[in-house]
């Protein structure tokens, strides 16, 4: 008798759980379809426009962007189609400005692609430079912000930027 009942708690434990289980990643499921399809439906409607379109469809001066990917511009309020944050209302002459130094430090030499000789980098000698602990290839030797992510670099040593590159499958010199 005491096994019937140890085994009937143990199907009804393991039924209920599963249950919890399976409710949360169809809830978690649905989030995220809700969240691409709004994000593709801003796109189509042709609100948000990604790689530097400006959009200022109503013609007012006023757009809304992304603080954090100056690439995303509405015209409308809404959030950024990459990360979710609500976006910002800025005037377009102040977005495209923005969007322009955005790109200019995308061009420049601090977003590193290839094989990275981080002591190139290191231009005034001194063993260390800034890097992105999320963008790790982002590296300048002044301190700054990544111009991918917004994130604040970080000061750290040559060999530890290396250290970083490496253990995140990017090959160095």
């Amino acid at each position: 008798m005491k096994n019937i009942i140890k085994v009937t708690t143990l199907v009804v434990a393991v039924t209920f759980l599963s249950a919890m289980v399976l409710s949360a990643q169809e809830h978690n499921h649905t989030h995220k379809s809700e969240k691409k399809e709004n994000s593709h439906e801003m796109k189509d409607n042709g609100q948000m426009m990604d790689h530097g379109k400006m959009m200022d469809k109503n013609k007012d001066g006023k757009v809304f962007q992304c603080g954090m990917h100056p690439d995303q511009i509405s015209d409308n309020p809404g959030e950024c189609s990459k990360c979710g944050m609500k976006l910002s209302e800025v005037s377009a002459t102040d977005a495209n400005n923005k969007l322009m130094k955005s790109h200019d430090m995308k061009e420049g030499h601090i977003v590193h692609k290839g094989v990275i000789d981080v002591a190139k980098i290191d231009m005034n000698k001194d063993g260390k430079v800034y890097q992105d602990m999320m963008d790790w290839n982002v590296i300048s030797d002044k301190p700054g912000d990544c111009p991918l992510c917004g994130m604040k670099l970080k000061e750290v040593t040559l060999a530890q930027a290396k250290k970083n590159l490496e253990k995140n499958g990017f090959k160095t010199k």
